[in-house]
């Protein structure tokens, strides 16, 4: 089979050389970066509990998490949560290695509360946070790429890639 893989250098001006630069960020709080933080953690979290039990890491991808809003009701220097919010944890992860079933829910649901609470701290995530995880078992062809010798990765993951942060 043939390869249609072509690289091209940047044709634009430098950033650094640039009048201005538009940059967006979000705080902690914000739904994207907790769902971003959330899903950070449960891969850590999976990540150790494969290494703890088999000294390697098993496959397992948790990218994404959705977060639903619950609501509350405000006030000056207090107010109190109407219902919960809802975070879904959803992905693939190995779940069972020669017929023994792993925690992963409850790691992964584990590692979403403790970073809940680590980014925000008067939220009580036992009782104003519901958490769901829909991880399911990968497919054998993506846990397979976790047992060669050599580091390798399926045709969905062509490389990647990091450029130094600019100075604002």
């Amino acid at each position: 089979m043939a390869r249609n893989i072509q690289v091209e250098p940047l044709r634009t001006m430098h950033i650094e050389e640039q009048t201005v630069e538009l940059v967006e960020r979000k705080g902690l709080g914000h739904p994207d970066s907790m769902a971003d933080g959330i899903s950070e953690s449960v891969s850590q979290a999976l990540s150790r509990m494969y290494l703890d039990e088999y000294n390697r890491i098993l496959h397992h991808n948790t990218d994404e998490t959705q977060i639903v809003g619950g609501g509350s009701e405000p006030k000056f220097g207090g107010g109190r949560v109407t219902s919960p919010i809802y975070i879904l944890l959803v992905g693939r992860a190995t779940t069972e290695v020669n017929g023994e079933k792993l925690p992963f829910r409850q790691t992964a649901i584990d590692a979403g509360k403790k970073y809940v609470s680590s980014i925000a701290a008067h939220l009580d995530v036992d009782k104003d946070v519901e958490f769901d995880c829909k991880i399911g078992q990968g497919s054998i062809d993506l846990r397979g790429v976790f047992d060669q010798k050599s580091v390798l990765s399926n045709d969905t993951s062509f490389g990647v890639g990091f450029a130094p942060f600019s100075d604002t």
